[in-house]
């Protein structure tokens, strides 16, 4: 779910896998595949379509030492909208946040000569995020350093994972500093884009950047920690925490992060001589302070919008009295009083006095008062589960498609009161940010989702990861099936590349068509043991040779691996063997279909599971007699000894990404 893609993937697998007793693997290269995770769907980063966005990178080949690698090492690292992530955040109220820069701890860690980390915890609701952005503005305005910043967040692939991060900071570093770009070249022209998905290597860039480059210091201000995913997060931290060692003296490099008080971040991190710690959930003064600022402004904003200048004082207090240091409580109780339809004293004073002081509690009144709490349930599901943050549009499609729709031409249009509609139904629940629509704190997310404990009233821990996984993935699929790309796929060149001017005009006419095709694949892998209630409608998507199938396909594909052609006479097995889908595989083979189809460039789905280092899909397609294809011949891997995948790889031809200089190779022995 967002919660991990939604999950968490696991990248790689190992380089020497054991297929079979008395069999082993010896080699299998994918060499510049940009999909992460474990291969279910997770289609990389390296170019974003939709949404108004299109980031075009590289993708593989053999880079020369020439100024052209300077595009593409920044185009490698732009794996993340940092800015548009952090802008998303609210501006602080004038006067808040200041306390953080008089804390003797923030000064010590700042004037010191030498690499330091602080980290700043609190609790949920303390206004974190807020503080971690105004710290970027404010050290660049008061320092020399080069500022740098990541904000992380689990309900986008985008903002959860170390790498991003450290992508996101050598980016803002590169940017405009071509010559420090020579210190990633190397690594560069080692790995080609798989070097921007090692968090070890990333940081070894970081590190000598700062050190040899004659930059000067870098600040880099790094926010919620703590929603940085597992499978990254043991690795930053070890890195962090071994910034401060004497050894590193020489290197003026600095890192303030954020995150609420985990023991696991503390445990991470070291021991308070290698990690400054300011704990915010101790300066109860400060931040009680800066919550009366953010009540005092609201309500000077809602007398002004009430037409009432110093007329709603008396509200004052009652808001103070109930906030208890949290944000997020004033935030909503004020977004309540301002859309209140009446603004008599009465009404006022009867929202703050009955709104309850917990935000589990007020998050329920807010959906109790849902005007369809099917619908609002509907949505919240969607919004839980995508991978990013959906438009008004996408979601408008995502909201009202059905396996029974009779086309998608009605959805193309964004009603007038859409965003209204939203609102009814989810209240404050929600925010919508530049069209985008978000939950609105991250504590209303845990508040959805089951956890271990038994949830209070009709909202709270309601939500089911797999679920949720679920009901977009029997969306994504309903609207792939629609007969509309039946006949409309994209334009291809006459090498059989998919035209990036077609198939942004494409997305552009199907709202949810990039998402769909990009992201179905994740949410059916989550939606875990509920996979093959799907099976039969995810038949008619991959269908070989429909026009469906290669409409949804070349989406995907450019996305992934642009740098080559899609495949167009791939099987259903083909495609749940390259994508990692078990249970479909083991389904497929059960029909007994024509288990040994040849493509003309990546021979049998069992030639695909091993390209793709897939040692359970390996193992299950050996077990039943599937053969591998060398130049168009089939072999039995049983008897043999050394096997090259597909001769036309030794002679240039585009192998799914491969460079023409590169061999894929998958040697066995007994």
């Amino acid at each position: 779910m967002s919660s991990g893609r939604s999950g968490t993937p696991v990248e790689g697998y190992p380089s020497h896998p054991r297929y079979a007793p008395g069999m082993r693997l010896v080699a299998a290269a994918d060499a510049s595949s940009s999909i992460r995770g474990d291969y279910s769907g997770n289609t990389g980063y390296h170019n974003i379509i939709g949404s108004g966005n299109t980031v075009n990178t590289y993708h593989g080949g053999t880079p020369t030492n020439s100024p052209a690698d300077c595009a593409q090492i920044l185009q490698c690292l732009y794996t993340s909208r940092y800015e548009e992530h952090r802008n998303r955040l609210q501006e602080p109220v004038e006067g808040t946040c200041i306390w953080v820069t008089k804390h003797p701890k923030y000064e010590d860690w700042l004037k010191s000569n030498t690499p330091g980390l602080l980290w700043l915890s609190a609790d949920p609701g303390n206004g974190k995020s807020v503080i971690a952005s105004f710290l970027v503005k404010h050290l660049r305005e008061q320092t020399d350093a080069i500022v740098c910043y990541f904000f992380f967040k689990d309900d986008s692939d985008e903002q959860k994972s170390a790498e991003f991060a450290l992508c996101a900071i050598l980016h803002q570093i590169f940017k405009g500093r071509d010559r420090l770009v020579d210190f990633a070249r190397e690594e560069f022209k080692a790995k080609a884009s798989k070097f921007a998905q090692e968090v070890d290597t990333l940081w070894d860039i970081l590190v000598k950047v700062v050190a040899e480059g004659g930059c000067g210091d870098v600040i880099c201000v790094v926010d919620a920690l703590d929603e940085c995913e597992q499978r990254t997060q043991a690795r930053f931290l070890h890195h962090l925490a071994g910034l401060p060692k004497p050894q590193n003296s020489h290197i003026r490099l600095k890192f303030l992060v954020t995150s609420r008080p985990y023991y696991n971040i503390e445990r991470g991190l070291g021991s308070p001589a290698t990690t400054i710690r300011l704990k915010g959930e101790d300066e109860v003064k400060a931040i009680t302070a800066d919550v009366t600022r953010v009540i005092d402004e609201g309500i000077e904003s809602l007398e002004s919008d009430w037409g009432q200048p110093g007329g709603l004082g008396y509200l004052r207090d009652l808001l103070r009295a109930s906030a208890d240091r949290t944000f997020i409580w004033v935030s909503l109780v004020l977004g309540i009083l301002r859309d209140s339809p009446d603004d008599s004293r009465e009404e006022f004073t009867n929202i703050v006095s009955t709104a309850p002081c917990g935000l589990a509690e007020l998050y329920t009144k807010i959906l109790d008062k849902s005007m369809d709490p099917y619908k609002a349930r509907r949505i919240l599901e969607i919004v839980v589960a995508a991978t990013r943050p959906l438009t008004l549009r996408e979601m408008n499609v995502a909201f009202k498609i059905r396996r029974d729709s009779n086309g998608i031409k009605d959805f193309r249009n964004l009603p007038t009161r859409f965003e209204r509609t939203i609102k009814n139904l989810c209240g404050h629940f929600v925010r919508i940010i530049d069209s985008k629509i978000y939950l609105v704190h991250q504590t209303a997310r845990e508040f959805l989702i089951k956890g271990s404990s038994p949830g209070q009233g009709n909202w709270q821990y309601t939500l089911c990861y797999k679920d949720s996984n679920f009901a977009l993935a029997d969306i994504c699929i309903s609207y792939l099936s629609q007969e509309e790309f039946e006949n409309d796929p994209p334009a291809t060149d006459n090498f059989g590349h998919v035209k990036s001017g077609a198939l942004k005009n494409l997305v552009q006419k199907y709202t949810f068509l990039d998402y769909a095709a990009r992201h179905w694949a994740d949410h059916f892998r989550d939606s875990q043991d509920r996979q093959m209630e799907l099976f039969e409608f995810i038949r008619l998507i991959c269908e070989a040779g429909s026009k469906r199938f290669l409409t949804w396909l070349q989406v995907y594909w450019f996305n992934s691996r642009a740098s080559s052609r899609p495949p167009e006479d791939w099987t259903h097995l083909m495609m749940a063997s390259w994508l990692g889908q078990g249970a479909v595989v083991e389904r497929l083979l059960e029909d007994e279909g024509d288990m040994n189809a040849q493509s003309g460039r990546y021979g049998t789905a069992l030639n695909i599971a091993a390209l793709r280092k897939n040692e359970d899909m390996t193992r299950m397609l050996l077990r039943k007699n599937v053969k591998a294809c060398i130049g168009g011949k089939e072999y039995n891997i049983l008897q043999t000894k050394f096997l090259i995948i597909s001769h036309s790889y030794l002679h240039g031809a585009d192998a799914g990404g491969l460079g023409t200089t590169e061999k894929c190779r998958l040697a066995f022995s007994k």
